[in-house]
């Protein structure tokens, strides 16, 4: 197999280097790169994501929720704190999409962590699913 490069271009035409990129535009290039994979390759496989969108802005935020992970993937995974995909603000975008939530709820004082089916006490309506 051929070596695989790509290049990133400014709107201006220079080329951006990814060593110039802050953490949350390289988090989007690899993002754009899953996305590229999925709908180029000749496989379906599952995509997961942790720490989705910790350093992002609003802006990029939003247009993540609304645009890209509705149609990332056949199944996508994503691992989220309830800051990254708020539950009273975020959530309800990609809800629609969502077939499974879980939080996990971390007992410091009895070392453990227990599961519960919900996002972060939001419960998934599925009555609009039918």
């Amino acid at each position: 197999m051929d070596d695989r490069a790509f290049k990133l271009y400014h709107k201006n035409g220079n080329e951006i280097f990814l060593n110039q990129l802050n953490a949350g535009s390289k988090q989007m290039v690899m993002q754009v790169l899953l996305k590229v994979l999925y709908e180029l390759g000749d496989y379906d496989p599952p995509v997961m994501i942790d720490t989705v969108m910790g350093v992002l802005d609003r802006l990029s935020r939003e247009t993540i929720l609304e645009n890209y992970f509705p149609d990332l993937a056949r199944q996508t995974i994503l691992l989220s704190t309830d800051t990254e995909i708020a539950p009273e603000t975020d959530f309800h975008k990609i809800e629609a999409y969502v077939s499974k939530v879980y939080t996990l709820h971390r007992d410091l004082d009895k070392q453990c962590t227990t599961i519960s089916e919900d996002y972060f006490d939001v419960e998934l309506r599925t009555e609009d699913w039918a």
